[in-house]
């Protein structure tokens, strides 16, 4: 079994496995809440997190040593989340969220980045892929900023609130 580290210091943001308390779970829907628009115009869990509940099961997911997945905070606020969300013996998928007003200042690209680092060094995989909507234009920068490249358009992909989207497909893989 893989271990990852609780916290990973960027500098200016931390990488944190955060501690499955009712008041955590606060402060995620408080952001969750906050970013609502924001968020939900790509990502359709937005719309199921409305409870303290929600967000604590969310939270114990992610928590454990074995989970490649971390909550990003600056300065002691939670600004997103970052982590595999599927994987495999060769591959491994990356989601990733920030909250609006975090947006340009390259945490998320250093974010993952790092992530990326530690899937291919400590997990031993060969390819790390990333489902993105297809006009969700600032995650796809994030993503070539990484270095992936875009493989193509999977045509209606996803069902957003009950609408068909196209999605495209990133990957990056080991040297």
């Amino acid at each position: 079994m893989k271990k990852f580290p609780r916290i990973i210091d960027m500098g200016d943001f931390r990488l944190v496995k955060l501690e499955p308390t009712a008041q955590n779970a606060e402060r995620l829907l408080s952001v969750i809440n906050a970013n609502r628009e924001f968020l939900g115009e790509f990502l359709e869990w937005v719309d199921d997190y409305t409870t303290t509940d929600k967000t604590l099961a969310n939270i114990e997911k992610s928590c454990g040593d074995d989970k490649c997945a971390y909550f990003i905070m600056v300065d002691g606020e939670i600004a997103g989340k970052i982590g595999f969300v599927d994987t495999d013996d060769n591959m491994g998928e990356i989601s990733y969220w920030l909250a609006h007003g975090f947006n340009g200042r390259g945490i998320m690209t250093r974010a993952l980045n790092k992530l990326t680092e530690m899937g291919f060094a400590n997990m031993g995989l060969q390819r790390i892929q990333l489902t993105l909507d297809k006009q969700n234009i600032r995650s796809a920068a994030v993503a070539l900023r990484c270095g992936y490249e875009c493989e193509g358009i999977l045509r209606k992909y996803f069902i957003l609130r009950g609408q068909p989207r196209d999605m495209k497909m990133f990957s990056k893989v080991a040297e």
